[in-house]
């Protein structure tokens, strides 16, 4: 489920360092230059280097970027794979190659580059020890980053550590009167008792932000203001337990229905950026959203999404990642917060961790006093097959070290034989190593599972699993079977395969348009069907799909049977489509995408019938997003005509052989990101856009000169005749 738009978060205050940090990062040495930002929690060390990391300058300068969080406990396989990711987008395989090839494989792609590496968060000299080997020093002028609280740590790796300082008076209030009223100004009779509100924060962001949320949350009065007051304490240390209490006044303010949800962020990993896909999911399986049989489960996400959207309101949660569209991806929660989470929740939400040896939350493992909806987070699969934590009554168990591997399904089986109330299983960053966990079939009222593994199939009995609503499945192997029996789970509502590239959906049920077989289904990714054997899958099986992520190809060499596909998906919001036919004839199969279509991918998509095709795509009346890979076109000239795209928001181009493209004055007339990569033929960008004031950026990467030349009049066109100040070109070749 795609969250709508939010305000970005209010940036205020250490302008001065932030120009003295950019100035020592795209400036001398040509040396790689190691740069410490050192400072008490809640100081604001992310912030800043988060703006550092996105500035356009920085952005132009360093020829690759890259960003991960080390936290207390120091994982190498986890901080190398949030390097290689943010590089090169780390494909399934190499999740099961060791460590070491993975520093070395970081090693090549640095190595002759400008790069800027951001590590955030980093607690000893010995993770640093481990790290700094593998980042190379070719005098390009690279650049790490570092965020630290410990003032040892910082001068270990830099003779000049930079020491963030507080926020002054003047910041401090500022950015409590933005985060409070945005846009909006202060009443004059909250000036002084929000001025003082400010000063008593001391210059932390952390508790501004968090006196500021509630603040928001409450009157726009006095009397409010001066009770927010009053309960803030009046320890003079202001440190890392006063930031706690701030942190525990503004739980006690949250309304009660949004407390578990909010104590749930302690069962992740400290630092862990969350996709909000998935907390929905889990908020939702964990019973934490109240429904009963008159609300739809879709409209469960709504409130979910409701929800969500409060506690990043009362700035507990913080926004991650946004979509190419501003829509919200990815949540987290700052360090002491997930701290507060992580102790709050084993009182409130019966937490049980076991991490190591040890375990919090539960005094004696070998005997349970409260058998109540317990939830069990453990770091490895080996310990928890050690211990015996309470199972009559525990209600979740996810797992979250990602170097954990299932070698004997039947032992790990026997462990879970005793849970028989689990609704929730996740299994996501467990590897199982040689088939699934027939156990798992038995776990009847689960209804949230996601497994990885080298599988190659998925037993028939998984419709035994009559309740499960969302199924997550990882494997390393390329082909992976599911039976047809997956089309009896009636509940499901999210089928997920990723790192699967074969989907074998080709045995239809007996009844394929029984309205009740995965009626409820809204997203599937990723899967492969046949044409025209499909048909009816997609037709009448997939009718309510929200989401659809696949791979086509066609397989009738006599062209009989070409009707279109998609047009009867009538709820199809999302597509992601790899086309591929043996046929060149196939290759003009009709494809009438509906009109509900919102974002649209097309890869290795055949415009053998020029670009009629791409004009019935310009119709589409609320398609906002388009990407067009790899896309084969026989033509080098591509018009686009009057009032096509009319809300398209998003258009990226990558690997097309287009020479030639215009496009008329009233097209894209919503268009704010334009995206050209590897399309080295083109000439250049159409001149209608400067002229397009909706137009926000540019991003050329790989392509002409004459097409990057014609970017950056674009540029000077906004910015001087239109008045467009806000808009902006990047140029890159990696």
């Amino acid at each position: 489920m795609e969250v709508g738009y939010i305000a970005s978060p209010v940036i205020l205050g250490h302008e001065d360092e932030a120009e003295t940090l950019l100035k020592r990062l795209v400036g001398r040495p040509k040396e790689l230059d190691i740069v410490p930002i050192v400072g008490m929690p809640g100081l604001g060390k992310t912030t800043l280097a988060t703006k550092l990391y996105s500035h356009e300058t920085v952005m132009g300068h360093f020829d690759v970027r890259s960003w991960c969080c080390i936290s207390q406990v120091y994982d190498r396989r986890k901080v190398l794979s949030e390097i290689l990711k943010r590089l090169d987008k780390q494909n399934t395989a190499r999740e099961e190659s060791d460590p070491s090839e993975w520093a070395d494989e970081l090693r090549k792609l640095l190595k002759g580059k400008r790069y800027l590496i951001v590590v955030d968060d980093l607690w000893s000299i010995d993770s640093w020890d481990d790290l700094r080997t593998i980042f190379p020093d070719d005098n390009k002028g690279s650049r790490i980053v570092l965020t630290t609280r410990l003032n040892d740590v910082a001068s270990y790796t830099s003779n000049n550590p930079h020491h963030l300082r507080h926020l002054t008076e003047e910041e401090s209030w500022e950015l409590l009167k933005k985060t409070v009223f945005e846009e909006e100004s202060c009443p004059d009779e909250l000036e002084e008792i929000g001025n003082e509100i400010a000063s008593s924060c001391l210059g932390l962001p952390l508790a501004i932000v968090l006196t500021a949320g509630l603040l928001a949350r409450g009157e726009k009065e006095v009397g409010y203001w001066k009770e927010v007051t009053l309960n803030l304490s009046s320890n003079l240390f202001h440190d890392a337990k006063w930031l706690m209490e701030v942190i525990e006044l503004s739980y006690k303010y949250l309304l009660h229905h949004l407390r578990p949800c909010f104590l749930y962020f302690g069962t992740f990993l400290e630092d862990e950026e969350i996709p909000i896909w998935k907390l929905i999911q889990l908020w939702i399986c964990e019973g934490f959203i109240p429904h009963n049989e008159f609300i739809e489960l879709t409209s469960l996400e709504h409130v979910a999404t409701s929800y969500l959207l409060e506690l990043i309101g009362s700035n507990l949660v913080t926004v991650a990642k946004r979509s190419s569209l501003g829509r919200l991806k990815v949540v987290r929660v700052h360090d002491l917060i997930h701290q507060f989470c992580s102790k709050k929740a084993q009182e409130e939400i019966h937490l049980l961790q076991i991490y190591g040896s040890r375990s919090s939350g539960y005094n004696n493992p070998q005997v349970a006093t409260d058998m109540t909806s317990w939830r069990i987070v453990c770091s490895d699969i080996h310990n928890f097959m050690m211990w015996n934590p309470p199972t009559e009554g525990t209600h979740s168990l996810r797992f979250t070290v990602s170097s954990s591997a299932i070698r004997s399904t039947e032992q790990f089986e026997d462990s879970l034989e005793a849970f028989k109330l689990l609704t929730v299983l996740d299994l996501e960053n467990v590897k199982v190593i040689d088939s699934f966990p027939q156990g798992i079939l038995l776990l009847i009222h689960l209804r949230y599972l996601s497994i990885s593994g080298a599988f190659r199939e998925v037993p028939s009995a998984i419709n035994f699993l009559v309740n499960l609503e969302t199924l997550i499945l990882k494997s390393v192997d390329r082909w992976v079977k599911l039976p047809k029996t997956i089309w009896d789970m009636v509940n499901l509502r999210h089928l997920q395969l990723s790192g699967i590239s074969r989907f074998w959906c080709s045995s239809l049920p007996e009844n394929s348009q029984n309205p009740s077989q995965l009626g409820k289904l809204e997203t599937l990714c990723t899967v492969r069907f046949h044409l025209p054997y499909d048909n009816p899958i997609i037709s009448h099986i997939l009718r309510n799909i929200v989401k659809l992520v696949c791979v086509i190809r066609d397989d009738d060499f006599e062209s009989q049977s070409c009707q279109p596909v998609f047009q009867s998906l009538d709820r199809l919001q999302s597509l992601s489509l790899n086309y591929y036919s043996h046929n060149i004839a196939l290759s003009r199969r009709e494809f009438d995408f509906p009109s509900t279509l919102r974002k649209l991918t097309l890869l290795y998509f055949d415009f053998r019938d020029p670009w009629r095709r791409i004009s019935t795509i310009g119709e589409l009346p609320n398609l906002e997003n388009l990407n067009l890979d790899s896309c084969h076109i026989e033509e080098d000239k591509w018009d686009v005509n009057v009032g096509e795209f009319r809300n398209l928001n998003i258009l990226k181009l990558q690997s097309l052989g287009i020479v030639k493209w215009n496009a008329s004055e009233d097209a894209f007339p919503n268009l704010k990101r334009l995206v050209l990569r590897h399309c080295g033929k083109l000439e250049s960008i159409p001149s209608s856009f400067e002229s397009l004031y909706s137009l926000q950026l540019i991003e050329v990467e790989n392509c002409s000169q004459s097409s990057t030349n014609s970017a950056m009049e674009i540029k000077e066109t906004q910015i001087e005749e239109m008045g467009n100040a806000q808009f902006n070109v990047i140029i890159s070749d990696s």
